[in-house]
This record gives structure tokens, sequence and C-alpha cells, in this order.
């Protein structure tokens, strides 16, 4: 019972044309106030989730478009030449870090405990980073996964009660609006298992706390992670990349990669991220500071000869090897 009703039965019409008065206007307070407290809750939402207040647009571009362009925002291209690439195109190393960091030790490195892999806390991960005497701005300069592993990711992180990064949330927000995963009774379950994600640096100057980025090496890293989406998406090829690693490779070759990529702290009982890997650095790679033969540990006649083999055996592959 309203307070106008309760009162018409015992009070006198002008009376209570002077409470309907007060009791409307009391109402509309009410509704006022109200409708602060859901727009203030609104706002709460929209600080907490970024991403619901705007998502991520996705461009279309082939390698030059996206090679040469130019933005001071995060971007994400659709790759032309093969709709199951999405490129994040970050305006800083930091920026691309904080994103990609966590999620590519997890997938591709050593993990620090046996038994099963573990989302490392945010604490845990800084002084990891600090062992290898990295930030989040140098610990990698590129990054590649597919969507079925960033699904273990983020069920994993969940488990644990991982505190994420806003950036690791702006790309699980994405992956859920573009329809890769769904959340169903608590866990993220993947769609589209083969979309992969890449992620390259714009070119940059020297900064206080962060490497320059030239243009050879915007166009290595971006060329290297496509080759590895090529690798993901493209079955033949990656059978081609396998034969290689087994037939065309002698043992001391393979234990020169094997050996290369255990500096970098590389999951090396990984028989396919390998070879991924490999195939990535050997034909895609074209920046001799990131890739040479004196890194690698083989003289220079030894690397170009693995290089023509490889384009010898006709990769069926549409990249241009190097």
């Amino acid at each position: 019972m309203t307070v106008v009703g309760y009162l018409n039965g015992y009070v006198g019409s002008s009376y209570r044309l002077e409470i309907y008065k007060q009791g409307h206007e009391m109402s509309k307070f009410i509704f006022a106030l109200n409708l602060k407290r859901v727009t203030s809750w609104f706002m709460v939402i929209l600080f907490l989730s970024p991403c619901a207040a705007w998502s991520l647009n996705v461009a279309s571009g082939n390698f030059e478009t996206i090679l040469n362009a130019q933005s001071k925002t995060l971007v994400v291209w659709k790759f032309f030449d093969n709709p199951k690439l999405f490129i994040f195109d970050f305006p800083s190393l930091t920026h691309q870090g904080n994103t990609f960091n966590r999620i590519t030790q997890f997938i591709e490195q050593v993990q620090q405990r046996n038994g099963y892999p573990v989302v490392m806390s945010n604490t845990a991960f800084a002084q990891y980073l600090v062992s290898l005497r990295r930030t989040q701005a140098d610990f990698a300069f590129g990054h590649d996964v597919l969507v079925s592993e960033l699904v273990q990711f983020y069920n994993f992180a969940d488990r644990d009660k991982i505190e994420l990064f806003p950036e690791e949330i702006v790309l699980r927000d994405f992956l859920l609006q573009q329809g890769f995963i769904k959340l169903w009774r608590g866990f993220y379950q993947t769609l589209q298992p083969d979309i992969v994600v890449l992620s390259i640096p714009q070119e940059q100057p020297q900064r206080e706390n962060e490497p320059v980025v030239t243009e050879l090496a915007r166009r290595t890293i971006l060329l290297h992670e496509i080759s590895h989406g090529e690798y993901y998406t493209n079955p033949y090829y990656a059978n081609y990349c396998r034969h290689f690693w087994k037939t065309s490779l002698n043992d001391g070759q393979r234990h020169s990669f094997i050996q290369f990529f255990k500096k970098y702290n590389y999951d090396v009982t990984s028989g396919d991220l390998l070879v991924n890997e490999m195939q990535a650095y050997l034909m895609f790679t074209p920046d001799s500071h990131s890739f040479n033969a004196k890194k690698l540990g083989v003289s220079e006649d030894n690397l170009q000869s693995m290089r023509m083999m490889f384009r010898q055996g006709k990769p069926p592959t549409q990249l241009p090897l190097q």
C-alpha cells in the first residue's frame, strides 16, 4: 500500500491533496535517486571492464598495408591473404608485452612447476622478468597464439584465481565478442580453435624504457609471425616443415637449433614448437640483428645451405622465402 493510498481513508480531501503532492515529489526524488544509483553502477561496470564501453574494430589488410600502417592506438587486422589470422598492432612494446608476455610464457616456455601448467601471478611474473634481465617491453617482440591455447590460459588463470592485467582482459573480451570463444558453466570453451592471434609493434624510436623498432625490425616481426600463422593453418606446409626437420637437417643442425631455442627458454621438449620456430627463424627472419649464423652457432655456409635445401623442396606456401 502506498502512503497516499493509506491516508486516503482517514483524512480530508484538502489534506489528502497536500499529502499527494508531497508523495509525488518524494516519488520523483526516489526515482531520481534510483536512476543516479543505476548510472553510478553502470559507470563502475564500464570502469572495471573497459570492453563493456567499447570494442576493438577489425580492419582488413594485406602484408604491405599492415606493414605501412601507422597508428598511435591499438589496431586489430584481419590478414587478407589468410582470414584465420588476426594481428594485434600495438603502439608500444610495453602495451604489447602487458597483453601477451605472460600468455607466451605459459604456452611456449619451460614451466617452473612440474605436473601441470601454471599461470604466473603478477608478482611471480615480475620476478621472472627480473631473473631474465628483461622487462615487459623486451621480453618478446612479437607473439603467435592459437585461440585454443588462449582458452587454456584463461581457464588456468581462473582456476588459480590469478589477477589478470587489464590488457589481458581486453584480449579475452575481444575473443568473446568475435565469437571465437564462449563462457559456459564457468569455463571458457573454444568455438573456433584454429583462429590464430598474432601481435607486432609499431615502428618507434628509442624510448626511455623501450628499445627502438626500425622499419626492418617491424617487417621482420610481421613476416616471422605470419609464418607461424601459416604453419598453424596450412597443414600441407606444416607437414613439409616436419619432414624437413626430420629428414633434411642433420643431427648437428637440429642440435644447433635446439641450443639456440634454449637460450630463449623455449620448451625444447615440444617437438612441434621446435619445428614451427625453426621454419620461422630460418626462412622468415631477414633482420640479421634478430637471427644469423653466429647466433645459431653455425657457419654462414651452413646456414645458407639449410635455406637452399628448404627452398629446393618447394614448400607449399605463398609466403616469400628468404
